[in-house]
């Protein structure tokens, strides 16, 4: 996918120049070097009112680490409500990560950052040899703990909005069976494939299992009714395929990250040179 398939409401070079806008002001020695866009439009379940979610690193100067005012972790703008000097770009949402931050997502081998790097389309690559080295270097480790990550993101959703014992939350909604259901076929997929697969209507075709007509199923009442309850007949669908995914969902491994970590510094070590 890139991001010429999205149909965005802003073309790549106005995106960039709200990405280049946007980490200046953290000062003019931060370089903003890889975004792409991530969230429901990566996900395959995004709908007319869907935010663009724009992910990504910055580099900051080393030496700037040297004293007690560090860099900021992160550069965010709109992501609670519209950031002032932004009202242009109401609809996107950013968030660049430093590449320390970027760096210890990646050791904890957070789902979010791992699809980063492996499934979003890119609006902005300043450093496309160190990405695709970022690529290999990370599919040498996997699985590590990245199904368990899926997983406890599934287990969350449902307990949060799912879990028809709760007096408060509840919401039956497409998009919440839908993070649900992404997150179980995820981690099957890591475990089956060593590899990384964030759209949802190809996880449910490649793993064992999947319900592809129900993805298509929930994603059309998403775009069409919204957050409109489901009907009882899709609820019960949904309901039965996310049961019978999480009881058929291979045992997870004790993670093996051995060497890991050094591999993320040596890497870090050449993008910050």
């Amino acid at each position: 996918m890139t991001i010429d398939d999205l149909e965005l409401e802003y073309s790549a070079a106005e995106i960039r120049e709200f990405i280049e806008t946007a980490v200046a002001r953290k000062g003019t020695q931060h370089r903003p070097r890889f975004y792409a866009v991530t969230g429901s439009h990566v996900y395959g379940f995004d709908s007319a009112d869907s935010d663009i979610d724009v992910r990504g690193i910055h580099v900051a100067p080393a030496a700037e680490y040297a004293y007690l005012e560090t860099p900021a972790e992160e550069v965010t703008v709109n992501m609670d409500g519209v950031t002032e000097g932004f009202e242009e770009y109401p609809e996107v949402d950013l968030r660049s990560y430093e590449l320390r931050k970027f760096g210890s997502l990646l050791a904890k081998a957070n789902y979010n950052v791992v699809e980063l790097v492996f499934e979003a389309p890119t609006v902005m690559n300043g450093m496309p040899l160190e990405m695709d080295a970022l690529q290999e270097l990370i599919r040498d480790y996997l699985p590590m703990n990245v199904p368990h990550a899926y997983l406890g993101m599934a287990k969350s959703n449902y307990y949060k909005h799912l879990d028809p014992e709760k007096e408060q939350g509840y919401t039956p909604v497409a998009k919440n069976f839908l993070y649900v259901y992404r997150g179980l076929l995820g981690a099957q997929y890591v475990l089956d494939d060593e590899d990384i697969e964030a759209d949802v209507f190809a996880l449910a075709e490649a793993v064992d299992g999947g319900n592809p007509e129900l993805v298509a199923d929930l994603v059309a009442h998403k775009r069409t009714a919204g957050d409109e309850i489901l009907s009882d007949d899709l609820e019960s669908r949904a309901r039965d395929a996310i049961t019978q995914q999480f009881n058929a969902l291979d045992p997870l491994p004790e993670p093996d990250k051995s060497g890991y970590r050094e591999a993320l510094d040596d890497w870090m070590r050449k993008v910050r040179t």
